[in-house]
């Protein structure tokens, strides 16, 4: 998806079961450097792919993501998946081992890992959190029988994991990151909270902060829970950001 899509479905994506509608003049914060027609005709795609609902009530237009529109998500930004979120540090490593006469040296199967996002502990381990996609899963089962090694495990009896995943993914970094919003978040909700700021004021420091977030959710595996439990979330600073807009 394009990263302004990604951004208008990160921003619709609901804290609940219920749908959340928003007005089409909130997400100009989000995506700033689009035009009020470049909006407007990406908000079309998307309904044309059914994955926003747009309802017009007198001249106020609204948008809701669909079920299509947050699983889009969820694959371009595993943070969202539920079972990302709820996963309790349990891994599905597919090892390498015969490279198939159809696929030499293992090229197709790595794009396919990794479009999947799958993370590589070396060129010839890529670990799943939780789960093995159905895709990859497809994948093994008719091409690679003989080829490659599927098996989960829980414990690392030798080697730190907090060490060696989050050196690949950087979560250490990730993990500030998301404090350092947290902090801003909580600024900006006491300040609203105490004095009225300006409104255009007010739209400029919600829109940088999520920039900052939602960048940093882009490099989000959606493990940062189980390392860091004491860091809020990506997706929870999301909703933070939902609430602190609709408190006007």
């Amino acid at each position: 998806m394009k990263e302004n899509t990604t951004r208008i479905l990160t921003w619709l994506y609901p804290q609940g079961n219920s749908p959340r509608w928003v007005n089409v003049d909130e997400l100009k914060m989000l995506v700033p450097n689009m035009t009020k027609a470049g909006l407007q005709s990406s908000l079309t795609f998307l309904q044309q792919r059914k994955r926003i609902l747009v309802e017009r009530v007198s001249s106020i237009q609204s948008v809701s993501i669909t079920t299509y529109g947050m699983k889009d998500l969820e694959q371009e930004i595993p943070a969202f998946s539920k079972l990302r979120r709820e996963w309790k540090g349990d891994w599905w490593a597919v090892v390498f081992l015969e490279a198939p006469k159809q696929d030499s040296n293992f090229r197709f199967l790595r794009r396919v890992l990794l479009g999947e996002r799958a993370l590589a502990l070396t060129r010839g381990v890529f670990l799943f959190p939780g789960y093995i996609p159905e895709k990859v899963s497809y994948e093994l089962h008719h091409s690679y029988e003989g080829a490659v090694m599927v098996a989960p495990f829980r414990k690392w009896t030798f080697g730190d994991d907090k060490q060696i995943i989050g050196s690949i993914l950087r979560i250490s970094d990730l993990a500030n990151t998301y404090s350092s919003i947290s902090k801003e978040i909580d600024r900006l909700l006491e300040k609203k909270t105490i004095e009225k700021r300006a409104v255009n004021q007010s739209k400029i420091d919600i829109s940088s902060i999520f920039d900052r977030l939602f960048t940093a959710l882009q490099n989000d595996f959606g493990v940062l829970h189980e390392y860091y439990p004491q860091v809020q979330s990506g997706v929870d600073l999301v909703y933070s950001l939902q609430n602190l807009v609709a408190m006007g």
